[in-house]
């Protein structure tokens, strides 16, 4: 007989005397945790930047060199303690920076004070209709983008007077970036570096730090338990690969929807089920669209999901999710926790999350900063390299020099404490 069951009280006897009221004190009330302030926001940013040991190896090394001196960048991103690090980095490079929200959804105010706090950067409101005017104003000289400035600049020949290169941060901003080059094939760009198919980004950071902050945000906001649960994957790229990955991991069964008979094989062959949208919307438990398209799940798609049902998006684009007619078909709105709302449909509730934005960021802390340490590495060392030899690289989408890659992986190596 162990001690757990030694432990146990034995019922009284009929006729015995009621046991004795417990002189234990009675547990305590939950503690709610405590609100953030000032100091415990900047600590988390903090510690953001400890994890990111490569960037951080960077930062001291420009600050005495100053290879970015008066140089003005211009960069879209989301901001996030992570990208914070690089506009700093920058910024003790000898940069002026203006900063364009990717989302206004996705802000992270403790990384905006501290950007403020280090006088590190402009940060301008989320307004598209306002960015012209200030691209204008500011005339960028080095682009960090993610889908909106660089169009903005081609558009404007007072913004990209001086315009010298341009390094892009995510895929669906390197197909709007092959889309502006195919409507305006004769009029010559500036070089744009991409990041997307950078095998640090495309093989490590995307598939393994977007797939755990996908997961992790998903049971923070749901708490949900995975196990067992029917999730679909729209788009099996490189970051629903990763998220279909860290989700079977968790037991979820997971299905993939994709337009691409390869990326289907894939999915088989790597033990997930495949299925057409309409198919798999009817059982979906929930639908993660990975695809980094518009217009994925429709109006006429609210029709087929069940009752309870999560809709979240992790793609750039925040209209890949319909939340108009989300919005429109619903009798009542309700909050039901932070970055997570119910729709009440006649005859079933839908359960959005991050309100159609990135909800990877919205309802969590977005990726990991040891996985983001890689790509905002390169655009540092990119962004360098592109004012260094402005006017001598050839116009157009160029491949990230290898020198530079392996670089970077070297030093991540070094910083786990492997020798490379």
């Amino acid at each position: 007989m162990n001690g757990a069951t030694n432990a146990v009280t034995s019922p009284s006897l009929p006729g015995s005397p009621a046991p004795a009221p417990s002189s234990s004190p009675s547990s305590p009330a939950p503690v709610p945790p405590p609100a953030p302030t000032p100091a415990s926001e900047r600590a988390r940013v903090k510690l953001a930047w400890r994890q990111m040991p490569v960037l951080t190896a960077l930062r001291r090394r420009f600050r005495p060199e100053k290879p970015l001196r008066d140089v003005r960048i211009a960069a879209a991103l989301h901001i996030s303690a992570e990208s914070a690090h690089l506009l700093v980095s920058l910024k003790d490079a000898g940069a002026q920076l203006l900063l364009f929200p990717s989302d206004p959804r996705t802000v992270d105010p403790g990384a905006v004070a501290e950007l403020e706090r280090l006088r590190a950067v402009r940060v301008l409101p989320g307004e598209p209709g306002a960015l012209p005017e200030e691209l204008d104003r500011f005339r960028p000289q080095l682009l960090i983008d993610n889908s909106t400035l660089l169009g903005v600049c081609r558009r404007s020949p007072r913004a990209a007077g001086e315009l010298a290169g341009a390094t892009v941060h995510s895929r669906s901003g390197l197909r709007t970036v092959r889309e502006l080059l195919a409507e305006e094939p004769d009029r010559p760009p500036v070089p744009v570096i991409a990041m997307a198919d950078n095998p640090l980004k495309s093989a490590i950071e995307t598939p393994m730090g977007t797939g755990q902050s996908t997961a992790a945000a998903l049971i923070r906001a749901t708490g949900m338990q995975l196990g067992g649960k029917r999730v679909v994957v729209i788009g099996y790229g490189t970051a629903g690969a990763g998220i279909a990955a860290y989700l079977s991991a968790l037991r979820a069964r997971v299905t993939v929807v994709d337009v691409s008979a390869v990326a289907c094989l894939r999915a088989v062959a790597a033990g997930y089920g495949i299925d057409s949208l309409t198919g798999a919307l009817s059982y979906a438990d929930a639908v993660i669209v990975a695809s980094g398209t518009h217009d994925v799940i429709t109006g006429p798609d609210l029709d087929l999901l069940q009752d309870g049902a999560v809709l979240g998006n992790i793609g750039h684009y925040p209209d890949a999710i319909d939340v108009p007619a989300l919005r429109a078909a619903a009798k009542k709105v309700l909050p039901v926790a932070p970055g997570l709302e119910e729709y009440q449909l006649p005859g079933k509730s839908l359960y959005l999350l991050g309100g159609g934005a990135q909800f990877n960021h919205v309802c969590g802390d977005g990726n990991a900063g040891e996985m983001m340490d890689l790509s905002l590495s390169l655009h540092a060392l990119c962004t360098v390299r592109l004012w260094e030899r402005r006017g001598q690289l050839p116009p157009g989408l160029g491949e990230m020099p290898g020198e530079l890659t392996d670089a970077v992986a070297r030093a991540k190596l070094r910083s786990l404490g492997y020798v490379a």
